[in-house]
């Protein structure tokens, strides 16, 4: 598969990981997710309840921040062990209205 430019990446995820909790409660909804969409790409998350869908599609709108890993957004840094972005409103923002939107449906 050829690597996309960098200009035409909307969504870039390096190893990222997610947990919740400590010890033996600890639970990992993401481990080492690595993921790149590109302009025009449609992309599905398909899995069973539990999976990670949701912790995956709030990681990628800056909602809920991952234990670990890069996430860019529009070519541009946004996560690296912590927000890099001091208005992550306006991107999320700028983002849904003009480039990706992201839905969710469920089906039996």
């Amino acid at each position: 598969m050829e690597t996309a430019r960098p200009r035409d990446v909307l969504v870039e995820l390096t190893d990222i990981s997610k947990h919740f909790g400590e010890g033996s409660t600890r639970v990992d909804a993401l481990r080492a997710v690595t993921l790149q969409v590109v302009a025009g790409q449609v992309v599905g998350l398909r899995g069973p309840s539990g999976s990670g869908k949701t912790t995956l599609l709030n990681v990628i709108g800056c909602i809920l921040e991952p234990s670990s890993g890069k996430v860019k957004l529009d070519g541009q840094l946004v996560y690296d062990g912590q927000w890099l972005r001091a208005n992550l409103r306006r991107l999320r923002l700028k983002r849904s209205a003009s480039s990706f939107s992201i839905t969710t449906c469920c089906r039996s």
